[in-house]
């Protein structure tokens, strides 16, 4: 992953009203009120990303030493949301503002995203495996990564891209682009 510049640093703050307006607009389509304000508070996505922006503030703490209290906290609450929503977003990538998880349960995030991204359960972002890591995917605005799909390698994917459910994404993708997998193959039994 490509190491940050000084200052570069965004305001967790800001993403996570960001993130949290992402939750509230939907769950103002059911509830109207407190109770739509109660919805997005509570929703595992929001509580996910929440727990990272907390990790990337904790990461500018300085004096270090004065950080380890909230670090060791920030590793609890992070273990809690692994264990509970199986979501794991790791503090190494950046994430913009406006990311919003439509389900919980299997994803893993390893990369760099830019604004308004959206996800889907079963989502992997990350790096080849099996000691070829070549490094973390950097995927642009406004993107949609269905269910089950995964973003693998060093690769970019472009703004407004839609990344269809169980796709495989090894390779670059430009702007505003849809990416699918191939049709299912029906193989005789074995014998």
């Amino acid at each position: 992953m490509r190491r940050r510049e000084p200052g570069e640093v965004a305001d967790e703050r800001g993403a996570l009203r960001a993130d949290y307006a992402r939750y509230l607009r939907v769950a103002r389509a059911d509830h109207g009120g407190l109770r739509a304000h109660l919805a997005a508070a509570t929703e595992f996505g929001f509580l996910a990303i929440a727990v990272y922006r907390f990790g990337r503030w904790t990461r500018r703490i300085r004096p270090r030493i004065a950080a380890l209290p909230c670090k060791l906290l920030y590793r609890l609450l992070d273990l809690g949301v692994q264990l509970l929503f199986g979501i794991s977003l790791s503090t190494n990538c950046r994430i913009g503002p406006g990311f919003y998880v439509g389900h919980f349960g299997g994803i893993v995030v390893h990369g760099d995203f830019g604004a308004n991204c959206s996800i889907g359960q079963g989502v992997t972002v990350g790096a080849r495996g099996a000691g070829r890591s070549d490094g973390y995917p950097v995927i642009g605005n406004d993107v949609y990564l269905g269910a089950g799909s995964m973003v693998i390698g060093s690769i970019r994917i472009g703004d407004g891209v839609v990344v269809g459910a169980n796709t495989v994404v090894v390779q670059d993708v430009p702007d505003g682009c849809r990416v699918v997998s191939a049709p299912a193959r029906v193989l005789p039994p074995r014998a």
